[in-house]
């Protein structure tokens, strides 16, 4: 079967159609592709500028407990392990000698 004549003057007028209708649908992919990295980029200057909470740290609240020494806990703390280097017999007298560090030697 073939084409006549007036089938033909029929696709020449759609055919501007049809080329706008497949510029677009291959335009379709690049657009979506566009919106959602803009989309992203969006999220992440608000991500930026908002403020977030630290997690709270334990291991943090245990250094704070052992630095603390002015509490009455540390207080105690401190004089059991007094008592119990006395009562091991493990002071060390630490003998220094006064000129160490007060003298300077030009000449050398």
């Amino acid at each position: 079967m073939g084409i006549k004549p007036i089938d033909l003057q029929t696709l020449f007028v759609k055919m501007g159609e049809v080329g706008k209708e497949q510029s677009h649908i291959k335009e379709q992919a690049a657009l979506q592709q566009a919106q959602v990295a803009k989309s992203q980029v969006t999220r992440e200057m608000a991500d930026d500028r908002k403020v977030t909470e630290a997690p709270e740290d334990t291991e943090t609240e245990k250094i704070k407990d052992n630095e603390s020494e002015e509490t009455p806990e540390g207080e105690k703390r401190k004089k059991n392990e007094k008592e119990k280097d006395e009562e091991d017999g493990s002071n060390v007298e630490i003998v220094t000698d006064p000129d160490v560090g007060r003298h300077v030697d030009l000449s050398g």
